[in-house]
């Protein structure tokens, strides 16, 4: 819970985090939905799922597109955090409505929970929500705090953009 500043009245905060799957390889043919990892996306996942596996609270659930660069960005996250993960097809290349009705329909006790998915959906999502306009690049990931109580409370302005993580970054500046 955090304390209204404005009103001193306690409000329950939820933790939405929102991840773009990582780095795919454009060099296989075949349809997008498939499109697997390449190296650097491989590489990647271990990074999140470090930084995550750091966290005070780690996801209790992680919501993944079951796109091949999604459904293996997940798994690797999962299998490390020990949490539970749901493929929802409604999540493959998913616009902020599609992304906010599959989380609305979550247990409250998923807290947090992370999304995985594809932009320009996720962009424009985490816009909606409060993050700001930013880019979300390939394993980017970005930790809202949501004034909500459920899940299918959530709603437009509600979120304050926690932090933001780039995987590519942390390697240039050595961590």
């Amino acid at each position: 819970m955090g304390r209204n500043l404005f009103t001193g009245v306690l409000r329950t905060v939820k933790t939405l985090l929102i991840m773009r799957h990582a780095k795919s390889d454009w060099s296989t043919a075949g349809a997008d939905f498939d499109r697997p990892l390449n190296k650097r996306g491989r590489q990647a996942v271990p990074q999140v799922a470090h930084l995550l596996s750091g966290l005070e609270e780690k996801p209790r659930l992680i919501l993944s597109s079951p796109a091949a660069r999604a459904r293996e960005t997940a798994e690797g996250l999962a299998a490390a955090l020990d949490c539970d993960l749901i493929f929802d097809p409604r999540l493959y290349l998913a616009p902020p409505q599609t992304l906010g009705a599959v989380l609305g329909e979550q247990d409250d006790r998923c807290d947090p929970l992370l999304v995985m998915g594809h932009n320009p959906g996720l962009e424009e999502w985490l816009a909606l929500l409060g993050g700001g306009v930013c880019h979300l690049p390939t394993a980017g990931l970005a930790a809202l705090a949501l004034e909500a109580e459920r899940w299918s409370e959530v709603r437009a302005g509600q979120g304050r953009l926690q932090w933001f993580f780039i995987p590519r970054l942390a390697e240039t500046l050595g961590r």
